[in-house]
C-alpha cells in the first residue's frame, strides 16, 4: 500500500528555474537607479547572486526569512557604496516584481504539468513548500497561475508568508496542519540537502532529494510507488 498521501514541492530547481531574461533585465534596472551603464550588468548581477546565496545562508541558519526589501537595501548599497533611501528600495522592488512577472521562471521540465495531472489523479494531494527570496508569495502564487501550474496544488506555504524558514520545525509543522494528515505520509521534494531532505527527515517527513540527473519519470516512479 502506497504510503505517500500527501507530497510538498521546494519550487527553484524541482519544479522551475529562473528566467535568465528577467536577470538581465533586473540588472540593467539595478545599473539604471545607481547611475551605471549598462555594460555593468555581469558585475551587478555577480553581487546580487553572492548576496542572495549569504540570504540563503542567514534563513537556513536562523529558521527566518530575511524580507526581499531589505535585500535589495543591502545589494544597491553595496553597488552604490552609500546609503539609499526607503522610496528607492520601494521602485527597485515594485519594478523587479514587474519584471518578474513580464519574464518568468521557466519550467524545469515541459512534462511537469502533465506528471502533476496525473499525481493528482492518483489522489496523490500536493503543496507548494518553498523559501522565498527576492520573489515572495504573492508573486509566486500569480506567476504558477500565470504558468498554468498552479491549480495543482491545495496549498502553499511560502517562508516569508508564516515568518519560518526551512529547514526550521516551524516550517514543516505549518505543512503538517495544513495537509491535515501524518508526518509519516507526506513526502518534501527538493534539491537542497540541508533544507529540503535533511529538514523535511528531522521533522518526520518523508523526503526525496533531486540530484541534477534526476529526471522527472524518476521522480513520477519514487512518488506514485513509494
Amino acid at each position: 500500500m502506497r504510503k505517500v498521501r500527501h507530497v510538498s514541492f521546494d519550487l527553484w530547481m524541482t519544479l522551475i528555474r529562473s528566467n535568465p531574461l528577467f536577470r538581465l533585465k533586473r540588472a540593467e534596472l539595478i545599473a539604471d537607479i545607481c547611475g551605471l551603464p549598462h555594460s555593468d550588468a555581469e558585475r551587478i548581477q555577480a553581487v546580487v547572486i553572492e548576496r542572495d546565496k549569504i540570504f540563503d545562508r542567514y534563513n537556513e541558519i536562523s529558521g527566518r526569512k530575511a524580507p526581499a526589501k531589505y535585500m535589495y537595501r543591502i545589494i544597491l548599497e553595496k553597488i552604490k557604496g552609500e546609503a539609499v533611501t526607503a522610496a528607492t528600495v520601494d521602485y527597485l522592488f515594485e519594478e523587479s516584481n514587474s519584471l518578474f512577472a513580464k519574464h518568468p521562471p521557466l519550467l524545469l521540465h515541459a512534462d511537469i504539468p502533465a506528471i502533476l495531472a496525473e499525481l493528482r489523479s492518483e489522489g496523490i494531494s500536493l503543496n507548494i513548500g518553498s523559501n522565498t527570496g527576492f520573489a515572495e508569495g504573492p508573486v509566486m502564487r500569480e506567476t504558477l497561475k500565470a504558468m498554468g501550474i498552479g491549480q495543482y496544488f491545495s496549498f502553499f506555504v511560502f517562508s516569508d508568508e508564516i515568518g519560518a524558514s526551512k529547514p526550521s520545525a516551524a516550517f514543516f509543522e505549518h505543512i503538517s496542519c495544513m495537509a491535515g494528515i501524518s508526518k509519516a505520509e507526506i513526502m518534501h521534494v527538493g534539491d537542497n540537502p540541508k533544507a529540503d531532505y535533511e529538514g523535511a527527515r528531522r521533522n518526520g517527513f518523508r523526503a526525496l532529494l533531486i540530484a541534477a540527473n534526476y529526471t522527472m519519470s524518476d521522480l513520477q516512479k519514487s512518488l506514485l510507488y513509494a
